[in-house]
């Protein structure tokens, strides 16, 4: 199957006709939408640590607590990383966990381009507009990369029904992918 991008994986010609695919080609429509989850997953992921360190600096001054120091800051990395629910429900099990090597810059330039990665070591010298302006455009690309990921899992559990339908149905064995 040829490099796919997102958009084409979200067009709906991409989960038109799965009935008639071979099983072969729904597996690997599959593994291209588990990638994407993964990368998207990153992203996600990478998104929200940045805002947690942000809100945890807004919360600091809020409090009117010193600043702390770069070791004292690194100690509280846990708690602060930490503090973030995740949503209910056992979650997917990924088949992918990590992206791929280069891919893994261009979703870090993401967050780079809203909240520069050097930044983070000199959050308490920013104004707290900027910590806001941080905040707002990474709350917009973690909502942005959610809904993206919403709506690659409805694709993804399209194929799979698909799939399982052919085990159910007979027209797909399990003794093929054995042999």
């Amino acid at each position: 199957m040829a490099e796919l991008n997102l958009v084409e994986v979200f067009n709906p010609a991409y989960v038109a006709d799965l009935e008639q695919l071979p099983i072969a080609d729904l597996r690997g429509k599959r593994d291209v939408c588990a990638e994407f989850e993964t990368d998207l997953s990153y992203l996600r992921r990478l998104a929200q640590a940045r805002i947690d360190l942000i809100s945890a600096e807004a919360e600091r001054r809020n409090l009117g607590l010193s600043a702390p120091g770069p070791e004292a800051l690194v100690e509280q990395l846990p708690q602060i990383l930490g503090e973030h629910e995740r949503a209910g429900g056992p979650g997917r099990l990924p088949a992918f966990f990590a992206p791929a090597e280069g891919v893994q810059d261009s979703l870090a330039a993401r967050v780079d381009q809203i909240c520069p990665s050097d930044q983070l070591g000199s959050l308490a010298n920013l104004s707290m507009d900027r910590l806001e302006d941080l905040l707002a455009g990474l709350k917009s690309l973690e909502r942005d990369v959610s809904n993206e990921r919403r709506a690659l899992h409805s694709i993804q559990d399209r194929i799979q029904e698909e799939i399982v339908r052919r085990y159910r149905s007979g027209e797909a064995s399990v003794d093929a992918l054995l042999s």
